[in-house]
């Protein structure tokens, strides 16, 4: 089936202008947002990084940022299932209070202490009191964090897209059309979050790479059929030592993985940097893959605050070479793309 070239004209023009950027998700994240602007409503997005580097955190704080403004986002948290999500989004929240009012309290702020229930102070737990009557009427009714003990496949994803509590959308997708939503209310997810896509339960491990790219391929349609974006959080494989900044191809499983993504997020630590006493984790944060035409060389350079579980807003670009080697020093501003002009800062 083809388009003649005034019907397709004709029809991105009218999608383009019906789309409302005010209206669109965000990252949440400086550097990504200066440099990506917003998630176009028809993004697939695969967030990658090594074990313990941050994919979990940045993936709930998207969905969270998202669930502030309003929109009503899908959260699938399939390493550490639902309670964890919650518990780390408290404990960001607990943490950017205390900060913020209460920072010469003294408190040693310890996420396992205060998750295994030693010894808490007593502000913490009116800190997270506070918290909860704040948020309850913000997050009540837009994040929603799947809860499924037995895992999820792909047949289980779409299902509970199907009935997703609260959502009122009808029991098959195939039946997910503007007529049935309009029945429904029109309510649909604005954003799923899913981390991550190596924790999918496949039927048969020796299919796991055929059954990588079914998820991806129905990731793909859903969110170019029903305009949601789906961000998918993902494992690199093990690079040999000297390796340098990973790039899309270092995706752990089928390269379908990032050649059916419209965006791939690379995450990376400078380990030689790292300050553990003020609680800063430098991180080189790479866009590998962009369909929108950025550069996947430039590299953006910032902290990750412990204590307030944030990147900070301070970035610095960086080139990357060939064999993920970084340029000694940062990119002069006049050399700058246009997007990062001014946009960053100096890091601390």
């Amino acid at each position: 089936m083809f388009k003649t070239y005034r019907d397709a004209y004709k029809s991105e023009l009218g999608y383009r202008l019906d789309t409302k950027f005010d209206d669109l998700c965000i990252y949440g994240v400086k550097p990504l947002d200066d440099a990506l602007l917003a998630i176009a409503k028809d993004e697939l997005i695969v967030i990658a990084s090594n074990s313990g580097l941050g994919k979990t955190e940045l993936s709930i704080a998207i969905s969270r940022t998202n669930a502030m403004r309003g929109k009503k986002v899908a959260h699938y948290n399939l390493e550490g299932g639902w309670r964890e999500a919650i518990a780390r989004m408290k404990w960001r929240d607990i943490c950017s209070l205390y900060f913020k009012e209460h920072s010469g309290a003294g408190i040693e702020l310890d996420y396992r202490k205060w998750l295994l229930n030693k010894g808490e102070h007593p502000l913490l737990s009116k800190l997270e009191a506070q918290i909860y009557e704040k948020m309850r009427e913000k997050l009540g009714e837009t994040l929603y964090l799947y809860d499924n003990p037995e895992g999820l496949t792909c047949d289980s994803f779409c299902d509970s897209l199907a009935h997703f509590e609260g959502l009122r959308i009808p029991m098959k997708l195939d039946f997910l059309s503007k007529e049935t939503l309009d029945t429904f209310g029109g309510e649909k997810p604005d954003l799923i979050v899913i981390d991550h896509l190596h924790y999918f339960r496949f039927p048969d491990e020796k299919q796991e790479i055929r059954a990588m790219t079914e998820v991806m391929l129905k990731a793909k349609e859903i969110n170019q059929k029903y305009n949601i974006p789906i961000i998918l959080v993902a494992h690199l494989r093990k690079c040999p030592r000297g390796h340098g900044i990973p790039s899309h191809e270092d995706i752990y499983g089928t390269s379908n993985i990032y050649k059916i993504a419209n965006t791939c997020i690379i995450l990376a630590p400078d380990y030689e940097r790292d300050n553990a006493a003020l609680g800063l984790y430098p991180t080189y944060i790479r866009i590998a893959k962009s369909r929108q035409g950025l550069r996947s060389n430039h590299l953006m350079y910032c902290n990750f605050d412990i204590h307030t579980r944030k990147y900070e807003d301070f970035y610095e670009l960086y080139r990357c070479y060939p064999h993920g080697e970084v340029a000694e020093h940062p990119i002069p501003e006049n050399e700058k793309p246009a997007w990062a002009r001014n946009a960053g800062g100096e890091i601390k």
